[in-house]
């Protein structure tokens, strides 16, 4: 293989809106960042599978889920979630925890409780909670430092009018760009052992992939364009489709309706929508070598809407200058990619921006 092209970081990516021109203090209290999991469907109440509603304050997916597995003396692999969430906040989310067989004396799980962690509900379902296994997000978010302007009115109203680019999220790539390092050397040949980095590392590099894609046709000015070849999403489903590009289409897109997708590269499958449209091989020029490294590590191609358009959008100015925002977006959205619109944020607890799966 030739040699990589250098996945740059951190990366330029195109603003739809333009570049803020302001910038905003985010998370300076836990309130100011809350996320509800919506998990789409209800447990039946039976079954093998405890489900526990949790919110936690300040606290870790995975240190709550190894929480549970301590109290239920199980082996981590019984405990699952549908969705990380950032520690930095307020989160409410399911957990569950796998009993198989008759179990006399179930765990008392609400001594779990503490000024961190409240217990909303316990049921029991049927099936496994799967990772990706929700339907959506709903996000309030407060944003501190920042005064009302004709400029953010006017941004505020496009964001729930056209939406905005559908970037992966910062953190996505690891602090400094780490995972894409990491891509390099896995694409290169080198073998990862660890699978868990050897997924993140993959994952990243398309990621980044799709992000350039996204980023060239904001430039172009045809992310929001139904171009020839193009494959599209409706605003509630992850199901890709093939239209025409014609005003029908372009239409649906201008209502919301739909919207174009963008190529998650990986190996080919039958499908069409598996394959680079001549336009995405256009934008994705020099990635080649990435496009077949991925292929080659046998991760399948997929397809990802160029746009975010959130629920339920909402914003209020509340007391000494403070925006708060609320809306809901589908699972695998990043919330970061609506404030990345509106300000540069200042979190004072981490360097990458948050969000929510």
């Amino acid at each position: 293989m030739s040699q990589l092209t250098p996945l740059a970081w951190p990366a330029n990516w195109q603003y739809a809106l333009g570049e803020p021109t302001e910038s905003a203090v985010f998370k300076k209290q836990w309130q100011d960042f809350q996320v509800f999991e919506n998990l789409g469907f209800t447990p039946s109440g039976e079954g093998e599978h405890v489900f526990l509603d949790i919110t936690k304050v300040d606290t870790n997916t995975d240190y709550l889920a190894r929480q549970l597995a301590k109290l239920a003396a199980v082996p981590m692999r019984q405990v699952t979630y549908s969705g990380l969430k950032d520690r930095h906040g307020v989160t409410r989310q399911w957990f569950a925890v796998h009993l198989p067989g008759k179990q006399v004396v179930e765990p008392d799980w609400r001594s779990l409780a503490s000024d961190r962690v409240h217990l909303h509900e316990i049921t029991r379902h049927q099936k496994k909670l799967r990772i990706g296994a929700h339907l959506s997000n709903s996000f309030v978010v407060r944003l501190g430092g920042i005064s009302q302007s004709d400029d953010m009115d006017r941004r505020l109203a496009a964001v729930g009018q056209q939406g905005v680019p559908n970037y992966f999220g910062e953190q996505r790539f690891g602090q400094q760009g780490n995972n894409l390092s990491m891509a390099a050397r896995l694409v290169a040949g080198e073998r990862i052992k660890d699978r868990f980095q050897q997924g993140m590392a993959m994952s990243a590099a398309r990621s980044y992939l799709f992000n350039q894609l996204l980023s060239e046709r904001i430039a172009q000015g045809n992310w929001l364009t139904a171009m020839p070849g193009d494959f599209y999403v409706a605003s509630d489903d992850y199901n890709p489709f093939k239209a025409d590009a014609d005003e029908a289409t372009q239409g649906r897109i201008n209502a919301g309706e739909v919207g174009p997708t963008g190529l998650m590269a990986g190996r080919p499958g039958r499908g069409q929508s598996s394959h680079a449209t001549e336009l995405e091989q256009q934008c994705l020029t020099g990635y080649e070598d990435w496009i077949q490294g991925l292929g080659d590590l046998r991760l399948d191609a997929d397809r990802r809407a160029l746009r975010l358009l959130p629920a339920d959008w909402q914003w209020q100015w509340l007391a000494d200058n403070v925006l708060e925002l609320s809306f809901t977006l589908l699972r695998g959205a990043y919330a970061t990619s609506i404030l990345r619109e509106l300000v540069h944020t200042l979190n004072p607890h981490q360097k990458n921006s948050t969000t929510a799966d």
